[in-house]
């Protein structure tokens, strides 16, 4: 039964918030229409589930709305849209505590903070926080895991739950840097940023430079409408570290309030450059600004020989006619095998096909003869399944077309082996009848052949030299390093495109791809055999010998990209973009596999968690886990409203001594880049070719964003 309580109880948070994807509520009649729907929701819970909730402390009625409150109030607690500034809030900003926090005064303030945050919140809230509380206790779980599975519960979107649980931490541990920090964080984006701003002087205090620190007090000011000390704070974060996600994306729309575009479409560019959401991208079209690949991360690092593509070797290539006679049978066996693969590889191709067109009928089906509000209510309750990078993935396929780019090369090395067979193929006959006439022999002149005016014919094999030698020089060799080209480019545009397709494709359609791939890669592989010259006899015979060639075979290409993130009560866990969530439950132990753009999109708040796997020596003296700092092993989630919108790993595990795979793949960022030196390669990157797992009981960071969500329904006083 380890866990059981509370792994019901967060289970029953995933199944309940299943409401339609909308915005946040800015009016009572919204606010009212989301309540019903939660009701409707915990009306369907069986009898068995609604006496556990009432055993747990926990009411099967969703609360009333509280009274007294316009629209306008309503619209200023959520806050604006992801592209606005928000307007000084004066009462709160009176409502900073005047003091000036030390060691010995924070259990008292974090008692304050508490009481302060229980006055607000609800009571089945408080009930079910003490309820998850308890029963991490009761586990051994320390206050720093505790705080970790605060954090896990926050980016779930149950805010109260959320800074209910790490205050409940925090006065267990008032010395910790990352609960007190990740506290802050909560209580600035939940509404209280004033109650927030003492304690995150505290820690700015005691571990100055921190840019976790710094952000957290910057985007406190920021929700306060502070925004000269808001970007006072932001600019020290970015001198630290000029790609820092959140403080960057503030710092653009402050500047862009001020009519500062072309400097708030470098602060987002950066801000891109770190994590992506879609915010990200359309605040940069808002401001005229077009999006290329480039600006945003790679992922992973690729794998620089997916599906084992450079395996294949092709047999020898002669460089004369002896040559050629040797190696003949090999190419013949070489060319055979590709037919014969390309083939099985045909009908391999078939059930996915034939899977790829039963999901458009079904999906033809479901959507034809719909209309516009018929379909938005199908939607409205459905799981979409989207990967995080597919946005990314989709702007790099597009500019793979671009001049410059892989395909428009691989274009331009096919143009120059057509070029030289058309060449040939317009010249063969004239050039060997010209050969053949210069090589005759005459007749003997009292020979009736002679008498006649007629030759008695050529030497086949002094024939068969020059022709070869003049096929070998003019063609064959400039024909195989146009065939060594064409093969490197084709290479890089199908890894790349396996790459970025993996992220845009189900798995039906992304195993016909893969099949698709391997058949275009032996189509290309048959046809770079040279130009045969034997055609005068085999004026240097040669043992007759079977073939020993083998073709290779490919690779299977699977996901190795898997990061997790272990909250305790459960672990989230990303797999090449596509996510899951594993509960911790005794009975309910299972796996439910979700996507996070779903309708849990509502359940986010914006934001970075970043996580590291150990305490690093040292490491702990410098405060908080900050985004862009040399740690060992780590992970980042940046999340919204609408879910976790990018995954990345962080620290040595992405960036260790560079390998054959890193030199190879540099290969493909430098042909990407024309050549230019002056771009960055793989070796650069913060990438990593495999995930990470970070447990429970590593460190947790709370990076918060610009958007703000006010849970507390009483006054700052």
């Amino acid at each position: 039964m380890r866990k059981y309580n509370l792994a019901i109880f967060i289970a029953l948070l995933f199944a309940t918030n299943v409401v339609a994807q909308s915005k946040n509520p800015t009016s009572n009649k919204e606010i009212q229409d989301k309540l019903q729907q939660a009701q409707q929701q915990l009306d369907k819970l069986t009898p068995e589930q609604k006496k556990m909730m009432e055993q747990m402390g926990m009411s099967t009625s969703v609360p009333s709305k509280p009274t007294g409150y316009t629209d306008a109030d309503i619209k200023a607690a959520v806050g604006s849209d992801a592209y606005s500034v928000p307007s000084k809030n004066m009462k709160l900003i009176a409502a900073i505590p005047k003091i000036t926090l030390t060691a010995a005064m924070l259990p008292s303030y974090i008692k304050s903070l508490n009481e302060y945050i229980d006055k607000g919140i609800s009571g089945n809230a408080k009930q079910a926080a003490q309820s998850i509380y308890t029963d991490f206790k009761n586990n051994k779980f320390s206050p720093e895991a505790i705080g970790n599975a605060a954090v896990g519960i926050w980016t779930t979107g149950q805010l109260e739950l959320a800074v209910l649980v790490i205050g409940k931490a925090c006065t267990d541990n008032v010395a910790d840097a990352d609960l007190l920090s990740n506290f802050a964080a909560m209580l600035s984006m939940s509404g209280a940023p004033h109650k927030a701003i003492p304690l995150l002087e505290y820690l700015n205090t005691q571990y100055p430079d921190n840019t976790t620190i710094l952000n957290n007090l910057g985007q406190a000011w920021f929700y306060l409408g502070e925004t000269d000390k808001a970007n006072a704070q932001l600019d020290k974060v970015v001198k630290a570290f000029a790609y820092h996600p959140q403080a960057n994306y503030t710092q653009c729309l402050i500047q862009q309030s001020r009519g500062n575009t072309s400097t708030a479409i470098e602060k987002m560019k950066n801000s891109l450059a770190y994590s992506f959401s879609p915010d990200k991208i359309n605040m940069l079209r808002k401001m005229g600004y077009k999006i290329k690949g480039s600006d945003m991360r790679i992922p992973f690092r690729p794998d620089p020989n997916p599906l084992g593509l450079q395996n294949f070797m092709r047999p020898d290539v002669p460089n004369s006619y002896e040559e050629e006679l040797k190696v003949k049978a090999d190419w013949d066996a070489f060319q055979q095998q590709i037919s014969e693969s390309s083939l099985q590889l045909g009908k391999d191709l078939i059930p996915y096909q034939q899977a790829m067109a039963k999901n458009a009928a079904e999906a033809y089906k479901k959507f034809n003869n719909k209309t516009a509000t018929d379909i938005s209510k199908m939607n409205a309750g459905s799981v979409t399944t989207e990967n995080i990078y597919r946005t990314v993935a989709e702007k790099n396929l597009q500019d793979m077309d671009k001049d410059g780019g892989v395909t428009y090369r691989l274009k331009k090395a096919k143009a120059l082996i057509d070029s030289l067979r058309n060449d040939f193929t317009a010249k063969d006959q004239l050039q060997r009848k010209k050969i053949e006439k210069e090589n005759s022999i005459k007749a003997n002149q009292e020979s009736e052949l002679a008498k006649k005016g007629e030759d008695i014919g050529f030497d086949n094999c002094k024939v068969q030299q020059i022709y070869s030698e003049w096929v070998y020089a003019t063609y064959n060799k400039p024909l195989e390093e146009a065939y060594k080209n064409y093969l490197h480019q084709l290479r890089l545009k199908l890894s790349e495109e396996l790459y970025w397709k993996q992220f845009t494709q189900d798995a039906s359609a992304f195993e016909a791809t893969k099949i698709a791939a391997k058949k275009e890669w032996l189509s290309a592989l048959g046809n770079t055999r040279y130009i045969s010259t034997n055609l005068y006899g085999d004026c240097t015979p040669q043992q007759k010998k079977e073939s020993r060639y083998k073709l290779a075979d490919f690779d299977e290409m699977h996901c190795s990209y898997v990061s997790t993130l272990d909250f305790g009560f459960c672990k989230a866990t990303w797999e090449c973009g596509w996510s899951r969530i594993e509960f911790d439950a005794g009975k309910l132990n299972g796996d439910f596999k979700f996507y996070m753009d779903n309708n849990a999109k509502t359940r986010f708040v914006k934001g970075t968690v970043e996580a590291t796997a150990i305490n690093i020596g040292g490491s702990v003296k410098k405060g908080p886990i900050q985004i862009g700092a040399n740690v060992k092993a780590g992970v980042g989630v940046e999340f919204t409203g609408r879910g976790v919108e990018d995954v990345y790993v962080t620290g040595k595990a992405s960036v260790e001594v560079k390998s054959n795979i890193i030199d190879r793949f540099d290969e493909h960022i430098k042909d990407a880049n024309g050549g230019d030196k002056n771009q960055p390669g793989m070796g650069d990157a913060q990438l990593s070719d495999k995930g990470i797992e970070i447990g429970v009981d590593g460190r947790m960071s709370l990076i918060s964003g610009n958007t703000s969500t006010n849970i507390f329904v009483n006054t700052p006083n």
